[in-house]
């Protein structure tokens, strides 16, 4: 039971510093500014973002917050909410936490 407690030295984000980073690399991959991307745009329909963009994005996140999103999985989130939560999700799994959805 007297493990040591390293998770707690890894680097922890707030929902809304995971949000303005996802924010901020959309915005780098379509040109655009932070501001311009909405929470709940469609990276594909509504932003222009192809598979080459996700690819550089996923690569980005995967860095920033030292977590290994499959391709396969980070596809699946269309848009910068359901990036967030996705992103919540493997930093807890990292951490040794359960999240439910």
């Amino acid at each position: 039971m007297g493990g040591r407690h390293n998770y707690m030295t890894e680097a922890t984000y707030t929902k809304d510093q995971i949000r303005a980073e996802i924010k901020r690399l959309i915005a780098n991959v379509t040109e655009r500014e932070p501001g311009e991307i909405s929470d709940t745009a469609h990276f594909m329909d509504e932003l222009g973002v192809d598979s080459l963009m996700a690819m550089e994005v996923m690569i980005a996140v995967d860095k920033k917050f030292k977590i290994d999103i499959p391709e396969e999985e980070f596809n699946k989130a269309t848009n910068v909410d359901e990036s967030v939560a996705m992103v919540e999700r493997w930093i807890a799994a990292r951490n040794g936490n359960v999240m439910t959805a």
